[in-house]
Formats: C-alpha cells, sequence, structure tokens
C-alpha cells in the first residue's frame, strides 16, 4: 500500500496555486512509475491542461486526475475504452489505470502526431478541406458507436439545455462577452428553441474536438488527420452537440470549411441554412466550454458583427 500522500487541492484556487509546483507531485509520479515499470523511462512534464500530464518515454503518457474534476476520469477511460479501433484515427490504449494518494490515474499509449493548431497556419486550402472532412469521418463513426455500457457519461439533454441556457448570458459575459452582447443571448436562445432537436439517438460525444487535441501527419506533401485524444469531457447526447468545437473553432467561420466537416459527418446540404445556423449557434451560446468572445478574436470578421444575430452568421456561414 502507497504511503505517497498528494497536496490538498479542494478548491480550483489551491489547486493553480500548486499546479507548477514538481516538488509536490513528483513522488507520486515516481510511485507510479515504479509501479508499472516505467522508472527507468524518460519522465517528462506534459502540456498545461486540467489534470496532471506526463510522458514515460516516447511511448506512453500517465495523467493524474485531480479530484476536483473526478468525473474527468471515468469519462476518460469509458471513451477511450469505446472509440478503440472504432472512429478511423488513433487514439489513446488504456495500458494501466490505478490510484495513488487519493489521486485516479490513466497510463496510456500515445498516438503519433503533430497538435493541429501548431502546424495550421502551413496547411493549405486544399489540405484544410482535407482534414475538416477527415474530422467529419471520424464525428461519423463516433455517432455510429453503441452508447450501451456508457450510463456514466449518459447526459438528461432537456434538463441540461434549460441549464445551460439560463447560464449562458452570464456565462459569456464571465468569459468576457461584452455586456451589450450578452444581454441579447437570452432572445436568441428562446428563438432558436424550435430548431433543437429533442428527438436526436443519442451519442456518444468527446465535446472537445479542437485543435489541441486533433493530431495530424504528412503524409507524401499532405497533411491528414492522424489521431484524437482528451476524452475527459466525453458524454452521451445530442450529436449536434458535437459539431460546435471543430465548426467554430478549426472551420473558424470558413464556410468551404464547415460545408466539409459537415458533409463528411452525414449532414444533408439541402438542410444547410437558416434552422441548422440557428442549431448550431444556440449550441454555441450554451457550451460549457465554448468562450464566444474567444472566437470574436480569433475568427475573421468575428469582432465586426454587432448582434449576436450578425455573429451567427459569422461563425456560422450555412446558406443552403
Amino acid at each position: 500500500m502507497s504511503d505517497v500522500r498528494m497536496p490538498p487541492a479542494r478548491t480550483l484556487a489551491e489547486y493553480r496555486a500548486i499546479y507548477h509546483r514538481e516538488d509536490l507531485w513528483r513522488p507520486a509520479v515516481d510511485e507510479v512509475r515504479a509501479r508499472h515499470g516505467f522508472e527507468r523511462a524518460p519522465c517528462e512534464r506534459g502540456p498545461d491542461g486540467t489534470h496532471l500530464v506526463y510522458f514515460l518515454g516516447a511511448a506512453h503518457v500517465l495523467k493524474l486526475f485531480v479530484p476536483l474534476f473526478a468525473r474527468d476520469y471515468d469519462a476518460e477511460r469509458l471513451a477511450a475504452a469505446r472509440v478503440d479501433g472504432g472512429i478511423g484515427v488513433s487514439t489513446p490504449k488504456i495500458v494501466f489505470e490505478g490510484e495513488v494518494g487519493g489521486w485516479r490515474y490513466l497510463i496510456m499509449t500515445c498516438v503519433a502526431g503533430c497538435p493541429l493548431e501548431t502546424v495550421w497556419a502551413g496547411v493549405d486550402t486544399a489540405g484544410r478541406e482535407r482534414v475538416l472532412a477527415g474530422i467529419g469521418r471520424m464525428i461519423a463513426r463516433l455517432r455510429s458507436l453503441p452508447v450501451t455500457g456508457l450510463d456514466e457519461l449518459a447526459v438528461d439533454w432537456s434538463p441540461f439545455v434549460e441549464v445551460r441556457a439560463e447560464a449562458a448570458a452570464r456565462t459569456q459575459l464571465e468569459r468576457g462577452l461584452p455586456k451589450r452582447l450578452a444581454e441579447q443571448i437570452p432572445a436568441y436562445i428562446e428563438a432558436a428553441r424550435p430548431f433543437i432537436a429533442t428527438g436526436f439517438r443519442p451519442a456518444l460525444l468527446l465535446a472537445d474536438i479542437t485543435g489541441e487535441h486533433v493530431l495530424l501527419h504528412e503524409r507524401g506533401g499532405s497533411w491528414e488527420i492522424a489521431g484524437c485524444v482528451d476524452f475527459g469531457d466525453a458524454m452521451v447526447g445530442d450529436p449536434d452537440y458535437e459539431i460546435v468545437a471543430p465548426g467554430t473553432g478549426i472551420a473558424a467561420g470558413d464556410g468551404a470549411l464547415l460545408r466539409a466537416l459537415l458533409v463528411a459527418a452525414g449532414y444533408r446540404e439541402q438542410d444547410f441554412g437558416e434552422a441548422l445556423r440557428r442549431r448550431f449557434m444556440a449550441y454555441t451560446l450554451m457550451h460549457l466550454y465554448a468562450g464566444v468572445e474567444d472566437l470574436r478574436r480569433t475568427v475573421p470578421d468575428a469582432a465586426a458583427a454587432e448582434s449576436i444575430e450578425e455573429l451567427a452568421r459569422v461563425l456560422w456561414p450555412l446558406a443552403a
């Protein structure tokens, strides 16, 4: 039995204050390495994120889950097992799991590839469309996976939408959106309600398909999607919700890229138009993690939008 003690991280403020204190984390990391035969493997701290990540050599990664966000452990573990070999791209495989000092952990295989966000500026137009189509095909495969046995990830969707709708204006204001725009959010969501699907078939959602988590590789001079990582936000719910992250963060207001994503994911071009735009924009405003002000800063022409309606047309260029 391990006697390693983890430092207290009872609040987000406490956790942030000690997040980069390697002297506090290394005893637990070294204990886990010794437990599973990685004591001789090079150990390097990974990129910053919600949880603590360490690369154990070139082939494995250790992820320590802060108890503040304990659900993320189950989401990562269950989603990784379900998508393994089933979505057309490489994903992490769980090798070991356990607990140290009250913190749960996973040791997983590394996935080869470069984070999309690190190479995107050098990818040409044709390559970008190819990558967005690849993400769309990955999403289509995700939607085809069974969700039996994923009860821990299931979201009661109607109450979820109600809670997110009620909180949307306040949340986006806290994330930096100007008050004049945030005040328009409740009316926009209310008008969009008829366009939000209710009879959908629940699907496994990764809910965070971003340029940080989509990995690319270059083959024959062309960039293609190679893998996807980080499933701590996974849930089971409305498939349309999945489109928000890649649709705004990667397609980023480019109509051709958005079309490539949606067609490959299974949407029909004849359905492109105002109804679909309102549905996606409502989910953007209600999203657990999307910051609309961040999108206004990064998506071309978004900062010039004078209303939420105008912003929706910039972020979701879905002319039929």
